[in-house]
């Protein structure tokens, strides 16, 4: 049997729920919008979500802004004409549906302007956000300790204080009952009941009018930005889970990831040539990359990552084979993956220890 771990892609294992790149890059939106809403500047104009090989691109609404203030030094400007909402749906499950009209206009230097064209734009928004989980990990809902999670609380008198006002004072009956149960030295998982968005109406009118505006700039100019926005460091580059993505057969090739382990170093790359004094000022800035891993019910359940940490951590495997293992549990591992990548560990363990007893007999 081969020392040799496979690539976590190349395990076989239920196949996951899509995830919709486009879907996370609106999540992205929202994210950024609620700090524009605080008055913080935001500056990545584009998102790239990577799986694997491939890639996605997408335009953020402050980069659709860009590409708009583009158009005007082209003598064109796009103006957002109407607004119409509706609230549909009952209770938690509301739903607002936006919608936007825009018109693209040219205007000659003394002011005078010629309507070119008119779009619509929509957005369904929801009233409420998703049900948040409830772990030991996740972050408690505090002003005091924002941040903090109830692992980290737990760990601390001080800490223990409040959870134990939260358990007999705190609104939400759920997170009262998961406290009183991590307290009691119980590991649960439990579910937050939906919260209010208190921006729904703002997120969901922005992006209606980001949708509308983006049907109006050319390609030319949404390509020249997202170009731009990639060699100025403007791009915010995310990880997908392997195997999670759908709709990316016309996704740009992106840099493979490392197996989980590899018995042997991989072989160094070769130094790549000096760059001309001309090529260095014009060097591309290195990308920042985050792990993203879908909440909910395709995480790994605590046990499995527990199980997990001890196998990786036999003395069998070596500090790197156990590196690479603990680094893509961290980024890359789904509750069906994870499974397999336990069969392998613990069929690696058995063979290695067996093969070490012969040798010494």
């Amino acid at each position: 049997m081969s020392d040799t771990m496979p690539h976590p892609d190349e395990v076989v294992a239920p196949a996951p729920q899509p995830w919709d790149p486009f879907q996370l890059m609106d999540r992205l939106d929202e994210e950024a919008l609620r700090k524009e809403l605080e008055g913080v500047a935001v500056t990545d104009l584009v998102y790239v979500v990577k799986e694997g090989g491939q890639e996605v691109v997408g335009l953020s609404k402050t980069g659709v802004d860009e590409c708009c203030m583009a158009l005007v030094s082209q003598g064109q400007v796009i103006r957002e004409e109407d607004l119409q909402y509706e609230v549909i749906g009952e209770g938690e499950d509301r739903e607002a549906l936006f919608k936007v009209k825009a018109a693209r206009f040219a205007v000659s230097p003394a002011g005078q302007d010629v309507r070119l064209d008119q779009v619509i734009g929509v957005k369904r928004q929801p009233l409420f956000y998703e049900p948040a989980r409830l772990e030991l990990d996740a972050r408690v809902p505090s002003k005091k300790y924002k941040g903090r999670t109830y692992r980290e609380l737990l760990a601390t008198d001080e800490g223990r204080d409040y959870l134990g006002w939260m358990a007999e004072n705190f609104a939400e009956p759920a997170i009262r009952e998961f406290v009183r149960r991590i307290l009691a030295g119980e590991e649960v998982n439990g579910q937050r009941e939906r919260q209010l968005n208190p921006h729904w109406y703002e997120a969901g009118a922005m992006k209606a009018a980001r949708n509308a505006r983006f049907r109006l700039i050319p390609g030319n100019v949404r390509a020249q930005i997202i170009a731009t926005a990639r060699q100025g460091g403007q791009a915010r580059v995310v990880e997908a889970q392997a195997g999670t993505l759908r709709g990316v057969s016309k996704a740009a090739p992106a840099q493979p990831a490392a197996p989980a382990f590899s018995a042997s170093p991989a072989p160094a790359a070769s130094p790549a040539p000096a760059a001309s004094p001309t090529h260095a000022a014009a060097a591309t800035p290195e990308p920042r990359v985050e792990a993203v891993t879908r909440p909910g019910p395709y995480s790994p359940t605590e046990k499995q990552v527990a199980f997990y940490q001890r196998l990786a951590e036999s003395p069998v495997f070596t500090e790197e084979e156990r590196r690479r293992a603990l680094e893509w549990l961290a980024t890359k591992a789904t509750r069906q993956t994870i499974k397999d990548q336990i069969d392998w560990l613990k069929r690696q363990v058995e063979t290695r220890r067996a093969n070490r007893g012969q040798s010494a007999a």
